[in-house]
């Protein structure tokens, strides 16, 4: 039987990108995303969203991007796949989460909202270029 195991989330960051390095040099940005969903509307007519806090783990290069282009609040787009982490904390107690693995990410603010570094190492194709297709 085939599986799939891919997800696409669009949110905000819920805080800053934390990096760190294994000893082997792999970057490894740990950071939460803010996803709302529209779940209807209240007795007075109202929209009404649910807002889920999801974990994401990026890794390598993705990783230090990440982690050097965005902060708090930051729009993100992010596709990757779940993973279910289980582990015992301090006072022995068994704990588990799902989370995303980051295999892609697109910036999704605007580019003047973007800092200036960030704006100039995007190259944006010129209008009278011809594009092949």
């Amino acid at each position: 039987m085939a599986t799939l195991n891919k997800v696409l989330l669009m949110g905000n960051l819920t805080r800053d990108p934390e990096l760190r390095y294994t000893p082997s040099g792999l970057a490894i940005a740990s950071f939460g995303i803010a996803v709302n969903s529209p779940i209807g509307k209240d007795d007075s007519g109202n929209p009404k969203t649910e807002t889920l806090f999801i974990d994401a783990t990026a890794f390598g290069r993705l990783a230090e991007t990440i982690a050097e282009y965005l902060k708090k609040g930051a729009p993100i787009f992010v596709e990757g796949r779940l993973r279910y982490r289980t582990w015992e904390d301090n006072n022995g107690n068994r704990r588990s989460k799902h989370e995303i693995v980051v295999n892609n990410f697109q910036f999704l603010a605007s580019r003047e909202k973007q800092s200036s570094s960030v704006a100039s190492e995007i190259e944006t194709p010129t209008e009278d270029e011809d594009i092949p297709f």
